[in-house]
């Protein structure tokens, strides 16, 4: 009876171990750069996973570092929103020159809290989104009369997120009024953004004139996290050399990052056209302005009000080199004139830093920031799926 058992371990085990093998994947990391990459999102092609992994259910994803069994929270990205997904990521820190290894296999997930959110808000109809360091919001049809497409920052001292309960804590409160706008320990929102672009939001560009869509007509939120919200707002057309423009922003804001990326598309009745926009940052008292044309970024840093306590705030945008046309200031913004075509989606990145949130101590560690986030912009980490040895 004994040898009848052995016998059948030394059958089973083996094929225990090769269906093992098969149920997960490597994922090879590597940083191209000679510098770190803290809270480096890596996004791993769904096609490729699938490829090694055919049975493998978007459901059912467990992704481990190579020498550890804790399991690393992960997101997985369908922005089409047709049931197949694109992508799958998660983030990791890496060294300069690093590369590292992960396993993917078929389990249970990470559950754990997400570090991003994004929401439409009645009755308000803001779209307002936020990730573990910076929040902001876009106005909907009920401010029409009063504002346009810009963006508003809150800023943030916490990792939590804040925006559901901040919105919360004002219902019913009379406009200009919302208990948001003073600092009850977590942060506030201080900006000012009018009929401005306000914190990095953008417009078609003519004879030195921003042509605003207004506010947005319709939204669409494809994620709210735990990793990553993406969400996209539709805008009514506006008149251009006599043709009529729509467009939709894509907006995404990782956790980690201070900064949101923006896919934009202008639609035409001929694909193809030319046409040029402004990104910008709204002005405050007392701003500096920073600009570097050959990195493709410029920033503005001052205080955050006029109350010491509150301390200093910066805006910065980044606008792809290949796309950038000019740099320009007039009495309310700092803009990057940059051109693109219709019918074809373009890039570019903007947000905010404050010193309170403790993140940021200063203008230099701001820009820096910025320099930094070009340069892994345009080197990203290279990510290959292998068979799992």
């Amino acid at each position: 009876m004994k040898n009848i058992l052995v016998w059948s371990l030394l059958h089973v085990l083996p094929c225990v171990f090769l269906n093992s093998q098969e149920q997960s994947a490597t994922i090879m990391v590597k940083n191209p750069l000679r510098i770190d990459r803290p809270n480096e999102m890596v996004s791993v092609n769904w096609r490729s996973i699938r490829k090694i992994l055919p049975n493998l259910s978007a459901e059912r994803i467990r992704i481990e570092n190579q020498h550890s069994t804790d399991p690393i929270m992960h997101q997985v990205i369908d922005l089409n929103q047709d049931g197949t997904p694109e992508e799958v990521i998660f983030q990791t820190d890496l060294s300069a020159r690093e590369t590292r290894s992960f396993v993917i296999m078929s389990g249970e997930p990470m559950a754990a809290q997400s570090h991003t959110d994004a929401r439409f808000v009645l009755p308000r109809e803001d779209l307002a989104w936020e990730n573990d360091r910076i929040a902001f919001r876009m106005y909907g049809p009920v401010l029409a009369k009063d504002v346009n497409n810009g963006i508003d920052v809150w800023t943030k001292r916490v990792r939590h997120l804040i925006v559901a309960k901040w919105y919360k804590a004002s219902e019913g409160s009379a406009p200009g009024r919302d208990s948001y706008h003073k600092d009850h320990g977590e942060g506030a929102d201080f900006f000012s953004v009018g009929r401005t672009l306000g914190a990095g939001s953008s417009a078609l560009w003519k004879s030195d004139s921003l042509y605003q869509p207004g506010v947005f007509a319709s939204h669409k939120i494809i994620s709210t996290g735990p990793l990553r919200a993406i969400f996209e707002l539709s805008y009514n057309s506006v008149s251009y050399e006599g043709v009529s423009i729509s467009e939709v922003k894509r907006i995404s804001i990782d956790a980690g990052s201070n900064l949101n990326k923006f896919e934009v598309l202008y639609s035409g009745s001929r694909k193809g056209t030319t046409v040029a926009f402004g990104a910008g940052l709204v002005k405050r008292k007392g701003t500096e302005s920073f600009v570097d044309s050959k990195s493709g970024w410029i920033s503005l840093w001052g205080m955050t009000t006029d109350k010491e306590v509150d301390e200093f705030l910066g805006l910065g945008l980044i606008v792809p080199s290949k796309i950038l046309f000019a740099v320009k200031e007039d009495k309310t913004h700092l803009l990057i004139v940059g051109q693109a075509k219709t019918g074809t989606w373009f890039t570019y990145y903007s947000g905010a830093g404050w010193t309170r949130s403790g993140d940021f101590a200063d203008a230099g560690e701001w820009n820096r920031y910025l320099s930094t986030f070009v340069d892994r912009v345009k080197s990203p980490v290279t990510v290959e799926v292998k068979k799992s040895k």
